[in-house]
């Protein structure tokens, strides 16, 4: 794997990514000016509270927001230098299974309950390439010994329902992972797994990337899994992408105040216990009520007269990007000046 980042290629970029639901009356904002990055051997996990858009944009990437007449997708989104939004949804069709994957949330849901695991798989499969049956069984039981279930032969004939969630998700990651793609997104991936088995499928997800060079969009909640695993962390919030830095940076000294905040309502294993647990106050905001400046304004202790009134643009602040008028390290230059300890 490529050590210096400069030497790896970019394989998804978004620039300027808005989504929106069509109403009689208005459009509604799921996404709004959602801009990142995402390079071959890397991982990049996309944060933030339920609500803040992380599903539709990663669904929006693999072309699936599309395909329902109500949604408008506008700005960029590149895939190897392809612009899948004005190529149309037949170009992102044939991309899908081969060259860009993903993992869904339930895997028993995006498992059809009526068709066994082989032959869900076999069509994966046969996205890529044509095998003789002998072939293709046997490339089958590799794939699922690639995810860790060794009784692959097994599985092949199982359906969904005589699989534990831990196994299903496994075999979602090996149908994915089955073309080889270039790009695998994950969208909370471990949901409703016991920590064993998902500490084994972020495993998993790392030691594949590492070695067949893939790029990882990893969509989580979890602020644990991203610093372990990620290269870059992307926060979202309200639609928009707040904060974009490397994840030694973000946990160091999170610039975006919700960055701060996320990290702040982490519980601590050592020291005093708190009496209550530490939170955002409110809520994120409504996406048919927007506030008319930065969307973080009403829950930001750093807000001012600028937030309320103009929302903030993603531009470069210390080790990353931030889309904020008070970031941290603004903030401890101006105390640190007046010698006052940040």
């Amino acid at each position: 794997m490529p050590t210096d980042i400069s030497e790896r290629a970019t394989v998804l970029r978004l620039d300027k990514l808005a989504v929106s639901l069509r109403r009689p009356d208005r459009s509604v904002p799921l996404v709004r000016d959602a801009s990142l990055e995402v390079r071959s051997h890397e991982i990049v996990c996309l944060v933030g509270e339920s609500g803040s858009g992380k599903s539709v944009t990663a669904r929006s990437i693999m072309g699936l927001m599309q395909l329902d007449p109500r949604i408008e997708v506008s700005g960029r989104i590149e895939f190897e230098g392809t612009d899948l939004v004005t190529a149309g949804a037949e170009h992102s069709r044939k991309l899908r299974g081969r060259e860009l994957a993903m993992v869904f949330q339930e895997p028993l849901s995006s498992l059809d309950p009526v068709f066994t695991i082989g032959s869900q798989l076999q069509q994966a499969l046969r996205r890529r390439e044509k095998l003789s049956a002998r072939a293709e069984r046997a490339r089958m039981v590799e794939l699922l010994a690639e995810v860790g279930i060794r009784d692959g032969a097994r599985v092949i004939g199982s359906y969904p329902h005589q699989l534990s969630g831990g196994m299903c998700q496994r075999v979602m990651i090996a149908m994915a992972l089955a073309a080889r793609p270039r790009l695998l997104i994950a969208d909370e991936p471990t949901t409703a797994l016991d920590v064993t088995i998902q500490a084994q499928i972020l495993e998993l997800i790392d030691g594949l990337r590492r070695e067949t060079g893939m790029a990882v969009l990893l969509v989580t909640h979890d602020m644990g899994v991203a610093a372990d695993l990620a290269d870059r962390v992307a926060v979202m919030y309200a639609g928009r992408v707040v904060e974009d830095s490397p994840p030694a940076a973000v946990f160091a000294r999170a610039e975006h105040p919700y960055t701060a905040g996320l990290l702040a309502c982490i519980p601590l294993l050592t020291g005093p216990r708190p009496h209550t647990l530490p939170a955002i106050a409110g809520s994120v905001p409504d996406p048919s009520r927007l506030p008319s400046g930065c969307a973080f304004e009403p829950r930001c202790a750093r807000a001012s007269a600028q937030c309320a009134a103009q929302d903030p643009p993603l531009e470069k602040i210390g080790g990353g990007r931030a889309a904020c008028w008070h970031p941290t390290s603004a903030t401890h230059s101006r105390l640190a000046s007046q010698g006052v300890p940040a």
